[in-house]
């Protein structure tokens, strides 16, 4: 075990000693007065880019640049304003600052791409949503009738408002009054649909 630990920290002494030549030095005459280097922390790093398809990133790329009015790279309160104003929309300021408040610093496109990837990925896994669907068509037919989906969302669990449905609405592919609840996943995990065209 100790031996372990030895070779451990030879190795880390040599890595230490490959990106940071001045350290080197440093550490030899540590160890000759027989204390320990000191360890240098490690910055734990994701990438972000490996949870998304080039074109989904490519798509919150698109959505930055339409969201960063004035260009410098950053989306702040007054970016914000700009875009919910060529909407026709004129949230609180405090409201502003609360959405971005969500980002752990400023929001640049990283950290845009690391909010979207946490929520996206915080949610079900899709075939776990698909399965919850599947269960309400006896069927198995793919598709749920409208008002039978909005009856189950205004009447079970945490029930939808009036509003909730109507943003729910927008998004859901509707097709002569059936939800195909299978490309509503793949819309809801971000994933390609294009393999699910009718």
């Amino acid at each position: 075990m100790a031996s372990k630990a030895r070779i451990q920290r030879e190795r880390e002494r040599a890595d230490q000693t490959a990106s940071h030549p001045d350290a080197a030095a440093k550490s030899e005459e540590s160890v000759e007065n027989g204390s320990r280097p000191k360890k240098r922390a490690t910055r734990a790093t994701s990438n972000v880019f490996a949870m998304f398809s080039q074109q989904q990133i490519q798509e919150f790329k698109e959505a930055f640049t339409m969201m960063d009015q004035n260009r410098d790279g950053f989306i702040d309160v007054e970016d914000l304003k700009d875009m919910y104003a060529s909407l026709g929309r004129e949230p609180s300021v405090k409201d502003l600052e609360a959405m971005l408040k969500e980002a752990p610093g400023q929001l640049n496109f990283t950290a845009f791409l690391t909010i979207f990837g946490e929520k996206l990925h915080g949610t079900d896994p899709e075939n776990t949503i698909l399965s919850a669907f599947q269960m309400f068509d006896a069927e198995n037919k793919g598709f749920l009738e409208e008002e039978y989906i909005k009856d189950l969302l205004t009447n079970m669990g945490d029930n939808f408002t009036n509003d909730e449905i109507r943003q729910t609405w927008k998004e859901a592919p509707f097709s002569g009054g059936k939800l195909d609840y299978k490309k509503f996943c793949k819309i809801l995990k971000g994933s390609d649909t294009d393999d699910l065209a009718a």
